[in-house]
């Protein structure tokens, strides 16, 4: 579609809520598309709810890019608004098809019921005046184009093109959580699937390289234009010594376990102070040493938080698909590096009274305190 005056988004998941939650999810969803617009440099002139439709008023070209930044939106198309005239409509529908080549469709909506007309008959009207001014043939199986017509009241909106949106809710909907990002690649699409879900993501990075920081920060760069709506402040905390710490008290086998233990107290604090309601981690179940099961349930033993893990059923190709997709995966196998601390055979089946043993003699009674009276 070259030349639009308007945007019409399309929403699924947030239709299915109760009329109050609803309107709240729209109004959120608004808030955070104008955001978007602004911070990336897109001219519009408003945006207003029509129906079950979101309308943005712009014919700027990045609002192809940008809107798809947006959580909560299944799909949006650049169309042309016109007065919801038959005539009209035949005359624009046409110029839309004029100088296209191969077969076409007519799919048509009416998202309220005013017009006198049903949807097939509007169609079936449309698609006449094309077939006979074009010479065109109707394919309604596997078109070349297709013609999207949806009908609001007075106002119609007539497009060609149709793209798709990550879905999902708006970011800031549904609470805070703590994110747990390295510069790998699985942990950023842990925490961009929960900005998915419309949580508020807080970068957490616990730094055991200046290389490792360098592609968290990078990282940060990338998902933070998922999350217009919500602030996406980035916190590193040094994690190195007290890992060297470890390793020079003879905790060498044990030393993943105690790494991911003592992130997950931290997190479970700073989630505390920063009022988030749970802590996320990009575990792939049985991917590395500290995901096995055994040892997951070691470290993630009496935390106060729950620790949500998106990622726990997927393979490394449905990751990495993600990650290509969202933009992080370049970034991550430039600047991830093999952790300096992991020992040649790191333990992978823990138990909770070995682990105490260890942490005793390692001194680091901190990451046990939390389960005293559990």
């Amino acid at each position: 579609m070259e030349n639009f005056n308007s945007v019409i988004v399309r929403y699924s998941e947030i239709g299915l809520k109760s009329s109050h939650v609803r309107r709240e999810m729209e109004r959120r969803l608004i808030k955070n598309l104008e955001e978007a617009y602004r911070n990336e440099g897109v001219y519009f002139l408003r945006i207003v709810k029509r129906a079950s439709r979101i309308i943005v008023y712009t014919s700027d070209p990045k609002v192809r890019e940008v809107t798809k930044l947006v959580f909560g939106i299944k799909s949006y198309s650049p169309a042309l608004e016109i007065e919801t005239d038959i005539e009209e409509l035949k005359a624009v529908a046409l110029s839309i098809a004029e100088g296209k080549q191969g077969s076409f469709a007519v799919r048509v909506r009416r998202i309220t019921k005013e017009f006198p007309l049903t949807s097939i008959e509007v169609a079936k009207l449309i698609g006449f005046v094309i077939k006979e001014q074009t010479g065109r043939s109707v394919n309604l199986n596997d078109p070349d184009q297709e013609i999207l017509i949806e009908i609001i009241g007075r106002k119609t909106y007539v497009t060609d093109e149709r793209i798709e949106g990550y879905g999902g809710l708006p970011v800031g909907t549904q609470g805070k959580v703590l994110a747990l990002i390295s510069s790998g690649i699985d942990s950023p699409v842990a925490a961009w699937l929960l900005m998915k879900r419309g949580a508020h993501v807080i970068p957490v990075h616990f730094k055991k390289t200046d290389e490792e920081e360098g592609g968290f920060m990078r990282l940060v760069s990338v998902l933070k234009r998922f999350s217009y709506g919500t602030e996406f402040k980035p916190i590193v905390i040094e994690h190195a010594s007290t890992l060297r710490n470890y390793l020079q008290k003879g905790a060498r086998e044990w030393i993943c376990l105690l790494c991911k233990r003592r992130m997950l107290i931290l997190a479970n604090k700073v989630a505390n102070e920063l009022g988030a309601s749970a802590i996320v981690t990009g575990d792939s179940l049985g991917q590395v040493a500290s995901q096995t099961l055994e040892n997951l349930e070691v470290e993630s033993r009496c935390l106060e938080k729950p620790v949500l893990r998106p990622l726990i059923g997927m393979d490394k190709e449905e990751i990495v698909r993600i990650a290509k997709e969202i933009g992080t995966y370049d970034i991550s196998i430039t600047y991830d590096v093999a952790c300096p601390f992991v020992p040649k055979k790191p333990k992978t089946k823990g138990k909770w009274n070995q682990f105490l043993k260890i942490v005793r003699k390692v001194g680091a009674n901190d990451l046990i305190d939390v389960c005293k009276g559990a």
